[in-house]
């Protein structure tokens, strides 16, 4: 059969956009299916850790991973006995995934064998969860770093900046929680699992977030903080369960502590508010101090949770600068 000119042009259109598309769609719905819903223990442990921050200072609970704690030990630390629902969310990650992790060998290897991130089984059952929760942690930080990127200080001049980056905050962070929650493309199976009466709805946990509305800036601040601090406590009961104490260790500068300067006054609760009145004040030389601060900083904080990733593959998972492990579908497209 003999197509005419423009049709056959128009097939090939076709065939290149579903080349170019699919594969995407195709390993979002694996990610759906694969990581986010067995995984999704990992988001609720991360809401209940938030949640708890409101009123316990993370100094408080932040050496609790060291002592590798039972189900009870946390249930007990998170003031939730009694309640059915969060006790089950505590006790399914403690005792299901972080019983699957196992300890590691902590020596110098030989890294000359170490392959790309594509070589490697991202979703191998007994520490896929880790990695899950260490690419929450980074997108915490990718988030932030979008958001400084596209300030254009002329046009914000007369804006609340930080009214500005906690909603661009929530907003982004909301998307992807709806990305790994969706129940649109689940499978059969995977539905299945999900439709009982015991299960947390997802709008449960979408909730929890957005149950207060943060009028001010130190309270926007404090809500922002609160979340990283509950990425990064997660990430630590899990690699404590593999021996790892300090996962978050390593960075450019010798004299730099990473994991301490993620959640450091000097950083996002001090150098954004400083930005923001940098701005106002219409004094670009500071701002542009203060912006190579803010990416020295940024610079060490990616390098130190690539770092953790490669700890947590052996060696196996070797991610560049802001390069992700998990899809973070439309989250910066919109």
């Amino acid at each position: 059969m003999n197509f005419p000119d423009d049709l056959l042009d128009l097939l090939q259109t076709i065939y290149h956009l579903e080349k170019e598309f699919m594969p995407e769609s195709n390993v979002i719905l694996n990610e759906i299916n694969k990581v986010f819903i067995p995984c999704r223990t990992v988001l609720e442990m991360e809401i209940l850790t938030s949640l708890l921050l409101e009123n316990k200072n993370f100094d408080d609970i932040k050496h609790i991973p060291e002592t590798q704690p039972t189900s009870e030990q946390l249930i007990d630390a998170y003031h939730v006995s009694g309640i059915d629902a969060l006790e089950r969310i505590i006790s399914h990650f403690t005792n299901v995934i972080l019983n699957k992790l196992k300890p590691i060998v902590m020596y110098q290897r030989d890294f000359k064998q170490r392959y790309r991130m594509s070589n490697v089984d991202a979703y191998s059952k007994t520490r896929l969860c880790l990695f899950l929760a260490l690419h929450r942690l980074k997108l915490k930080f990718l988030v932030i770093k979008r958001f400084m990127q596209e300030l254009v200080p002329n046009e914000l001049r007369d804006t609340n900046i930080i009214e500005e980056f906690y909603k661009f905050y929530y907003e982004k962070n909301e998307m992807n929680l709806k990305l790994m929650l969706s129940t649109k493309r689940m499978s059969e199976r995977v539905k299945n699992l999900m439709n009982r009466d015991d299960v947390i709805e997802n709008s449960d946990l979408l909730n929890a977030l957005s149950f207060k509305v943060h009028l001010n800036n130190n309270e926007r601040i404090k809500f922002i903080m609160r979340d990283i601090k509950a990425s990064i406590f997660i990430c630590r009961l899990m690699f404590a369960k593999m021996d790892v104490i300090t996962p978050f260790s390593k960075s450019k500068e010798l004299n730099v502590n990473p994991e301490r300067m993620m959640v450091s006054q000097d950083f996002i609760p001090e150098l954004i508010p400083a930005i923001s009145k940098c701005i106002r004040d219409n004094n670009p030389r500071h701002l542009h101090t203060l912006l190579e601060a803010f990416d020295f900083m940024m610079e060490n904080v990616f390098e130190s949770i690539n770092n953790a990733f490669e700890i947590a593959s052996g060696g196996g998972i070797m991610l560049d600068g802001d390069e992700t492990m998990f899809s973070l579908g439309n989250v910066f497209s919109v």
